[in-house]
């Protein structure tokens, strides 16, 4: 009698400290989930997302086709994820890339509303989106050189010389994969059509291009460039960006976007804007395909 009487004893006693235990973590996981994220909180308060729209444009007329399809596409996006998530999207402004980080940090706006494409260097001051697409880069050269046509190592070698604009895609990727190899350095007001302007003047053989800048490049010159590899040297998920820390706004946004891949709304954006390229960027993969 005695031992039962223990052993009820014990086990009680084991079954009190399990639930003291269990309820210790449940308020360390509750308040954990609690705690403030300031930008969530005024977002569901106000139920407006202030949103940066995108950035300047360069003086140069060249770019604005890619721009304002890129701008429309993630405009379009934006407003359809407020009506699922109940929020007034206002857009705010225009912000330079390399000040957008600082804006979102300092509350100018809660979210970088134009799709960008999400980079190491950014991880430790911005939280991205799941992406809504993908976009490749491919390797572009002279359209009478086939040293690259058929292996894009031969870019390693020394009397190759690779174009860049320093704080671009470009830089980072010859830094990363040719780290020994010459680059040609695009300076003043450049972008992704001066880097191959580069190449077929002969000053660099090898520049880095997503394929709307390269096809629009080589419609207005043709015969002079050519894609060198069939393979991507990078394919980019293009993601949206919340300050980091503000985990909530991030996960909240990822469901209406999630939502909007599975409803399909989001390829019927991107195939509008986008028709010209259809097969040259990558959707999203359905999570039953």
């Amino acid at each position: 009698m005695k031992f039962l009487k223990a052993l009820l004893i014990g086990i009680t006693a084991a079954i009190i400290t399990a639930a003291l235990i269990r309820a210790a973590n449940w308020d360390g996981t509750k308040e954990l989930r609690m705690v403030s994220q300031p930008v969530f909180d005024r977002v569901m308060s106000s139920h407006r997302l202030r949103c940066i729209s995108g950035y300047p444009a360069p003086d140069y007329a060249a770019a604005e086709p890619e721009r304002e399809i890129r701008r429309n596409i993630s405009r379009d996006v934006v407003e359809r994820m407020g009506h699922i998530l109940g929020l007034e999207i206002e857009w705010v402004e225009d912000v330079a890339p390399e000040d957008i980080a600082d804006h979102l940090a300092h509350n100018s706006e809660d979210a970088m509303c134009l799709a960008l494409w999400p980079s190491g260097s950014e991880a430790s001051m911005m939280e991205f989106t799941t992406p809504i697409d993908y976009w490749p880069l491919y390797t572009y050269a002279r359209a009478d050189d086939a040293r690259f046509d058929s292996d894009l190592a031969k870019i390693g070698s020394k009397d190759v010389t690779i174009a860049t604009i320093d704080g671009t895609t470009s830089k980072t990727i010859a830094d990363e994969d040719y780290a020994n190899i010459k680059q040609y350095a695009v300076t003043g007001d450049a972008d992704g059509f001066h880097l191959l302007l580069a190449v077929t003047t002969k000053r660099a053989d090898v520049a880095f291009s997503d394929p709307f800048i390269a096809n629009e490049f080589m419609k207005n010159n043709p015969n002079v460039l050519k894609r060198a590899n069939a393979s991507p040297v990078r394919v980019f998920g293009e993601s949206f960006a919340v300050t980091k820390g503000e985990i909530k706004l991030r996960d909240m946004l990822n469901v209406a976007l999630d939502q909007m891949q599975q409803s399909g709304f989001i390829r019927a954006t991107l195939d509008r804007y986008l028709a010209e390229y259809k097969g040259e960027f990558f959707y999203v993969g359905k999570k039953w395909e």
